[in-house]
């Protein structure tokens, strides 16, 4: 990683390369992401890292030279980032922006999240965030079916 690079461009590149550098324990980055806090039970089945999205934005910010601490909610990431611009339009994201998304209450179908969620766009519509069934960063749409986009947050 180049720390010399734009942020949004570090925080792009990290986020690229992160499903390939997650680890067999869920870590990402030294960054341990699996706790007994971010194990769920959904369906009957547990899950290591179903809440583990902050610690997984968290880990992506170290690796681009750019530490926010390990935070563990999606409040704190956006705390850490309050001072940043606020995007309101998921057709203004631009690469290294961070995405935050809000449940979405749907009837039709039983979705498990019932929490905010943090990732970072890589652009052409598209983030890594960590994916709730195996706990591990993944490419992603930012339309999603269980939760909408609420806003972002862009480095200075």
């Amino acid at each position: 990683m180049q720390c010399g690079q734009p942020l949004a461009q570090r925080l792009t590149q990290a986020a690229l390369a992160s499903p390939a550098a997650v680890q067999q324990d869920g870590s990402l980055y030294g960054m341990a992401r699996w706790t007994p806090a971010t194990r769920a039970r959904y369906l009957g089945l547990t899950f290591p890292g179903l809440l583990s999205c902050a610690y997984t934005v968290s880990a992506i910010f170290r690796e681009a030279c750019h530490p926010i601490g390990q935070l563990a909610s999606v409040t704190s990431v956006d705390a850490a980032l309050s001072r940043w611009r606020k995007i309101d339009d998921a057709d203004d994201l631009k690469p290294g922006d961070v995405v935050f998304w809000r449940p979405r209450r749907n009837g039709l179908l039983p979705c498990p999240n019932t929490h905010w969620h943090v990732g970072i766009a890589i652009g052409d519509g598209r983030t890594i965030d960590n994916d709730w069934w195996s706990g591990k960063p993944e490419t992603y749409s930012v339309s999603r079916v269980c939760s909408t986009f609420a806003y972002a947050r862009r480095a200075p």
